[in-house]
């Protein structure tokens, strides 16, 4: 009786164990991103509502079978699967191993939080996997939240391993045997070696143009292994985004058929399925996203010359030598295209010299950020050591002088607007931008903008000309310059005429000043648009009327004729229904006054007014058209008065039959109404109000 008393003992602590760590990993998570005492500041996130997962074998709509172990990895589904052991998690190369996996309380995506090791001091690592049925894809996100107070470097590996050898591994750009991935690959396509295995796998590990790829090995191809390097400052989370799908056995592997095998991992189709507050901390995926600032000048700063700034200046010499004291000069002068210019020496960050005759021109960083090219005039240039003597320094021979940092290290002049940067590497402050105008074309119509409108202007990487513009408004759109050249006001050199195809960036004051608003969760906030715009290809946003009419809507019945100001959301679902956009789209309309329509549209284009002239958009360049606010006519708006006084009846029948065709009017009558609920003194009508707004929902 003994023994089965200890055993009952035993299972009811094995049961509290267990109820304890549920619990434990299901408690609210702070904000992502936020070291632990600025997460104590902020508020919680809403707590996600997990439950003990249900591994096994899940099959995707495309007859594909998927088993994932408690730990995150793929495991093998009969005799058919080449993978044994699929993308094993290696933090500094321990395992990765979880307490209790965790899932959605709707099942939809396994959350497994990390057990610490002596690999994992002070990082806290989350896997959340999830299959997307539809398309065929499992897709992983590596989460990584540096807990300590120190900046955390970390390698990150993905292995993999097959039954049997396979046969060869291909990039998405054709290449076999990569062990780097190169400026258009992202992915990598794993042949079986076993002519019984009629499956090969697409393994998607990064955006083409992200900065992060990983390195691949190979052990006598029965596995593989993509390793990350991964920095964490303080505090910071990261998350690294990735992908597997699998596809019959190619026939060849030419360009168009590796495009079509990699389509459905690609990171930027995955988007949609991360959630909202991990999407911006992806590190391995890089789209034509926005840019903040002086970051958009990457071709002339300090850092930009290898030299580690400290509290005291620094003379660099070639890769190693490096000499700690303090600069001094009574006089510079430089004498650049556009003209000479006196240079206090306090304003100075540092100079390049011609080393020696290895440059043809020396080069001086002002602390506000300008650079200036040219023909360098000195008279007692001297640097004392730290550790006493002293030297003459001759700016033909000097190669590196730094200065150290100073408080006023970054601020610009009170006089500047903006900062203009040339092809040439010169970077000049403006000091008015009154009467700067821009004229250009885009692939849709014509764009005139002045330099108030703007945030900044920069090239596109994989544009050989062109320039991507952000608005103060919101808008962000590519353009073609027009015109022979500028006239500006460049500070110390005066007014001069720039060439427009030497005109690489323009940043303005308001983009360096910006600072990004929190919502009530922490987060950062997008930009509020309340005029109508459209989300279009490579990051573009149009602010803009659309202007047709009707727009004809062919369902799978008959055509639907709606005006744009009906339209609340018009989608392009195409990618939804995984169809090419070459052919016709797809597109589904949310209309103000209820109700949704979905077919294709019998338009080619969409017609715009942008900024007074006209565009036309190609339907397979839309991605979104949205009306924030409702567009009301004087006839809408009367009713909705109607209904709003009928409200407030003496008769009990004509309240309620007011009530429900308010309802019918849907989301276009919720601006009015949220206005009538603050301002309407009748109580009756303020009590119906509320109970309309609340049946409209969010």
């Amino acid at each position: 009786m003994k023994w089965m008393q200890v055993n009952r003992i035993k299972q009811v602590l094995l049961l509290l164990l267990g109820v304890f760590l549920v619990g434990a990993l299901t408690k609210p998570d702070l904000a992502y991103g936020q070291g632990a005492a600025a997460a104590r500041k902020k508020k919680p996130v809403k707590a996600e509502r997990l439950v003990p997962a249900a591994m096994g074998i899940r099959t995707d709509k495309l007859g594909n079978s998927w088993n994932v172990e408690q730990n995150g990895n793929l495991s093998r589904v009969g005799n058919n699967m080449m993978v044994n052991s699929g993308l094993s998690l290696y933090i500094n190369n321990q395992q990765f191993y979880t307490y209790q996996p965790m899932m959605t309380a709707d099942g939809a995506e396994y959350v497994l939080h990390s057990r610490q090791s002596s690999a994992m001091m002070g990082l806290q690592v989350v896997r959340r996997i999830r299959l997307l049925e539809k398309q065929g894809v499992m897709r992983y996100l590596e989460i990584l939240t540096n807990t300590t107070s120190n900046p955390l470097t970390v390698n990150l590996s993905l292995r993999t391993n097959f039954s049997g050898n396979y046969k060869t591994h291909i990039t998405n750009d054709g290449r076999s045997n990569a062990v780097l991935l190169g400026a258009r690959e992202s992915g990598l396509l794993v042949m079986p070696g076993s002519n019984q295995v009629n499956r090969a796998f697409v393994f998607s590990l990064c955006s083409e143009k992200s900065t992060l790829k990983p390195s691949i090995s190979s052990q006598n191809k029965y596995a593989l292994n993509f390793q990350y390097s991964v920095t964490l400052a303080a505090g910071q989370t990261v998350v690294l985004a990735h992908a597997v799908s699998q596809v019959p056995l190619p026939h060849s592997f030419e360009r168009k058929t590796m495009r079509r095998l990699f389509r459905p991992v690609a990171l930027a189709r995955l988007q949609s399925f991360i959630p909202n507050e991990l999407r911006k901390l992806v590190i391995n995926y890089s789209g034509a996203a926005s840019l903040e600032g002086l970051a958009l000048m990457g071709m002339t700063d300090v850092a930009s010359l290898g030299v580690d700034r400290s509290s005291r200046d620094t003379l660099a010499m070639g890769e190693k030598t490096r000499l700690l004291g303090k600069a001094s000069c009574s006089l510079l002068k430089i004498q650049t295209v556009y003209g000479a210019a006196q240079i206090p020496f306090a304003k100075v960050a540092a100079i390049v010299g011609g080393n020696r005759g290895r440059r043809e021109g020396a080069r001086v960083f002002l602390r506000d950020g300008q650079v200036f090219s040219g023909a360098l005039q000195v008279k007692a240039l001297r640097f004392a050591m730290a550790g006493g003597g002293s030297m003459n320094l001759d700016v033909e021979k000097l190669d590196r002088l730094v200065m150290a940092k100073s408080a006023n290290e970054g601020k610009w002049e009170k006089t500047t607007v903006a900062m203009m940067e040339t092809y040439a590497g010169d970077r000049l402050a403006l000091s008015d931008g009154a009467g700067l105008d821009f004229s250009g074309m885009t692939p849709w119509g014509a764009l005139h903008f002045a330099l108030k409108d703007i945030l900044w202007m920069a090239p596109q990487e994989d544009e050989l000309v062109g320039h991507f513009v952000e608005f103060k408004n919101g808008a962000r759109n590519f353009v073609y310059l027009l015109g022979d050249e500028l006239k500006v006001d460049a500070g110390f050199f005066g007014k001069q005429a720039v060439k427009l195809h030497e005109l690489r960036a323009v940043v303005t004051r308001a983009s360096v000043e910006r600072k990004p608003a929190e919502d009530a969760s922490g987060g950062d906030a997008e930009v509020v648009i309340l005029q109508p715009y459209l989300k279009a290809g490579g990051n573009q946003l149009i602010i803009g009327k659309a202007t047709d009419e009707q727009l004809k809507v062919m369902t799978s019945t008959e055509v639907v004729q709606l005006r744009p100001e009906e339209i609340r959301v018009m989608k392009n679902i195409s990618d939804e229904l995984d169809l090419d956009r070459e052919a016709d789209c797809v597109f589904r309309f949310e209309l103000w006054g209820g109700g949704v329509v979905t077919g294709y549209l019998s338009e080619s284009f969409l017609s715009m007014k942008v900024r007074g002239e006209d565009w036309r958009v190609p339907l397979r360049d839309v991605q979104e058209l949205v009306t924030p606010v409702p567009q009301l006519g004087e006839t809408v708006r009367k009713d909705l008065a109607r209904l709003i006084r009928q409200m407030g009846s003496v008769e009990w029948q004509v309240r309620e039959r007011a009530t429900e065709d308010l309802l019918e009017f849907g989301y276009m009558a919720k601006s009015i109404l949220q206005q009538e609920y603050q301002s309407n003194g009748d109580p009756e009508i303020r009590r119906r109000v509320g109970q309309v707004l609340a049946r409209l929902g969010p």
